[in-house]
């Protein structure tokens, strides 16, 4: 087997990022940017727009102003939603636009880069999707398992083709959430409640503090624990050596071969238990 700097140091680069990349957009970017036409010019009001600044306060209210339900819902149906899970996903969008910790954040981070002008839409939303991002790490272990459990069963539900682009992280945003959307729509009704309080919470914990910093050595130790995890994985199926290949070449392969292989890493990492796995989490979590 190759020794763990190589191999590890190409998963890193490559697969985690997409499968983080797959769980922010899961159900936050097609509502967003199916509000984001409205104000596609950007975030300002008509008193400010000669001078060319923009409160906080505005921002704010215009990010609540984002949530336009009927278009979002029916976006979300035509993505297969309907029932509870459609009243679901509706309130989610609202929620995470509408809630002040995270609205401030982003509005805080346009403002720190605004040039004076108006704020472009896609900013915002990036902002939004971020937040989330930062936050993962801090959740406790019950709900990190359980948010990596959801994205588990969303790249089981994938076409082959997405899961494979997905799992490379060359999947373009649209399309990566409306795949996600489209999975995430057959969940249950109680898992998709728990995955929206538990992306809610991550994104609060995101905006109140910040990224999170590990060491050189607890960094080094989780990505020893998945190392050891995948590999375990790995030698039990018989063609053992494909499997290594593809992760090594994980940005050239097919989609058939990455596939394969974001289902094989995520599925050792939640072999691990207790802290092991808390830590492993942790660590592919980190924005």
């Amino acid at each position: 087997m190759p020794q763990l700097p190589s191999i590890l140091s190409a998963i890193s680069r490559v697969l985690p990022a997409g499968l983080r990349a797959m769980a922010c957009a899961f159900l936050m970017v097609a509502p967003l940017t199916a509000a984001a036409p409205a104000y596609a010019g950007g975030l300002e009001t008509s008193n400010e727009q000669a001078a060319g600044k923009v409160s906080r306060a505005d921002l704010i209210r215009l990010l609540g102003r984002l949530h336009e339900e009927d278009k979002v819902r029916a976006d979300l149906a035509q993505l297969g939603f309907k029932g509870e899970n459609l009243d679901l996903a509706t309130e989610h969008a609202a929620n995470m636009l509408r809630d002040p910790v995270i609205a401030g954040y982003v509005a805080d981070r346009v403002l720190a880069v605004q040039s004076g002008a108006a704020v472009p839409i896609d900013r915002a939303q990036g902002l939004l999707w971020g937040v989330i991002d930062q936050g993962l790490a801090y959740l406790p272990l019950r709900d990190l398992r359980y948010y990596y459990l959801v994205e588990q069963a969303v790249l089981g539900a994938m076409p082959i083709h997405i899961c494979g682009q997905a799992v490379r992280g060359t999947l373009p945003p649209r399309p990566m959430a409306d795949a996600t959307a489209r999975a995430a729509a057959r969940l249950n009704t109680d898992g998709l409640r728990n995955y929206y309080r538990i992306q809610l919470r991550a994104a609060q914990l995101g905006a109140q503090r910040g990224a999170f910093i590990t060491t050189p050595r607890r960094a080094a130790k989780a990505e020893a624990s998945i190392f050891a995890a995948l590999t375990r994985n790995i030698v039990a199926e018989p063609d053992a050596a494909q499997i290594m290949d593809s992760f090594a070449n994980l940005t050239i392969i097919n989609d058939t071969r990455a596939c394969r292989a974001g289902k094989l890493f995520i599925s050792a990492v939640l072999t691990l238990e207790g802290r092991e796995l808390h830590e492993a989490l942790i660590q592919l979590s980190l924005p």
